[in-house]
């Protein structure tokens, strides 16, 4: 669930000042790739057939859903990464990606937290995330980075039709 790497992005948009933004989260200094402690694939699928009520299907490492949103948020496809062929019940990685019909606004914010990425996330980083990402100017294309020492999240907003959140394991 590797995704191409982005142009660097403008200093008003790569997170908070100091951060090395051009290291690969993918790829710890020490070796393999990390892995949210005490989380497994099915422990996101789950919360997710539950909140969603739609199947999760299993595509190698990738465990995927895919969901209409209410109201007019677009449709989200969303996957677990596991981090390697032998750590089939490790968390790596947790992808959002909503087909946009209409903007990036809070209610839209708010279900990926909560309904995607929240699994993963302890409550007071879910309530930082969703804040974090509120002030963010996504009525225009943009790419922002989130680092903890625990994860690194990307949100992208490459087009008026799509947005995505990536969570990484550090």
């Amino acid at each position: 669930m590797r995704t191409r790497a982005l142009p660097a992005a403008s200093q008003g948009t790569r997170g908070n000042p100091g951060e090395d933004v051009n290291s690969s989260p993918a790829v710890t200094p020490s070796g393999p790739m990390a892995a949210f402690p005490g989380m497994t694939p099915s422990k996101v699928t789950d919360a997710w057939a539950e909140r969603w009520r739609v199947p999760v299907t299993a595509d190698g490492a990738l465990h995927i859903i895919r969901v209409t949103l209410p109201g007019k948020q677009g449709q989200l496809s969303a996957a677990v990464g596991q981090p390697s062929k032998d750590r089939t019940n490790e968390v790596a990685q947790v992808l959002c990606m909503v087909k946009l019909h209409g903007a990036v606004q809070r209610p839209l914010l708010q279900t990926l937290v909560e309904g995607c990425i929240g699994p993963v996330l302890k409550a007071e980083e879910r309530k930082a995330v969703l804040n974090w990402l509120v002030g963010v100017d996504f009525s225009a294309p943009t790419y922002q980075l989130r680092r903890t020492s625990e994860y690194e999240l990307n949100a992208n907003h490459n087009s008026d039709e799509n947005f995505a959140l990536t969570l990484y394991a550090r």
